[in-house]
């Protein structure tokens, strides 16, 4: 079975003082793209890892929420937090950044024999969802502030839009993401 973890307790250290999480894109605050996307994935549990926990509801779905009591620590103990949330039967996970508002699973995306894991490339660089065996992603959990990726074995590809790479880690970047938005609609 597949579960959704969205990762959503950084420090938002580069976009000042207010959570970016609950900045605003299109009248929506931003961590509820990415669960929307979670949600929208096919995952039959979303589990949604923030610094301050407490139980919670999604998009007319009850999304299971988790602390990550040391999320100061950085992006591996939230990580960490979610991994330890999944279930037994929960062999996949995908996971989602909160930050990454238009990061919608590709088409196409399974898991291959002989791969940890899967993950979107846009123009050449690594986007998210990453697609990850569950099994691969406890034996590679590290510490500090780096993802997963750089522990995996082999990692498959499969061909992202632009939504994978953008994430919104500035004011800058917001700014440009609404303009992103005022275009399509």
């Amino acid at each position: 079975m597949r579960a959704a973890i969205v990762l959503a307790a950084g420090a938002s250290r580069r976009f000042g003082r207010s959570d970016k999480l609950r900045a605003r894109l299109g009248g929506v605050p931003l961590l509820d793209h990415a669960i929307r996307h979670a949600l929208a994935s096919g995952a039959k549990r979303v589990i949604v890892v923030t610094s301050h926990g407490g139980a919670g509801r999604g998009m007319g779905r009850t999304i299971h929420r988790v602390r990550a009591a040391r999320h100061r620590e950085g992006l591996s103990a939230s990580l960490a937090a979610g991994l330890a949330a999944l279930r037994p039967i929960e062999r996949e996970v995908l996971i989602f950044l909160g930050d990454m508002p238009f990061a919608a699973m590709p088409r196409g995306m399974r898991l291959r024999p002989g791969f940890d894991a899967v993950r979107p490339v846009v123009v050449g660089k690594p986007g998210h969802p990453m697609l990850v065996r569950v099994s691969a992603a406890r034996a590679a959990a590290g510490g500090g502030d780096s993802g997963l990726a750089g522990r995996l074995g082999q990692i498959g590809r499969v061909r992202g839009t632009v939504g994978n790479g953008f994430d919104i880690d500035t004011p800058g970047a917001l700014s440009r993401a609404r303009r992103v938005l005022r275009r399509l609609f």
